[in-house]
């Protein structure tokens, strides 16, 4: 099974050094987005700002880049106030 690496880069840029095992490239960005997730959650209950630019890079071993997953990807944002004036 492929490994890959989710390197985050955020505040505090933090390098996956141990990697994880992903039977393949989708279920690691799947992976991925769902870490850039908690990372927004965990913002938010904090009453931290979110930064949207920030992203996660899946590598493979060789360290290439093979996706790059940006927070503003997986979080939708919505204003209906406007409509209800």
């Amino acid at each position: 099974m492929p490994r890959y690496y989710l390197n985050l880069f955020n505040d505090v840029d933090a390098m996956d050094e141990e990697g994880s095992d992903f039977p393949d490239l989708g279920k690691a960005r799947s992976a991925a987005m769902e870490a850039a997730r908690e990372l927004i959650a965990d913002h938010v209950t904090k009453a931290r700002p979110v930064d949207l630019g920030h992203r996660i890079e899946v590598t493979d071993e060789k360290g290439q880049v093979l996706v790059v997953v940006r927070f503003r990807e997986v979080i939708t944002l919505t204003d209906d106030s406007a409509a209800q004036d």
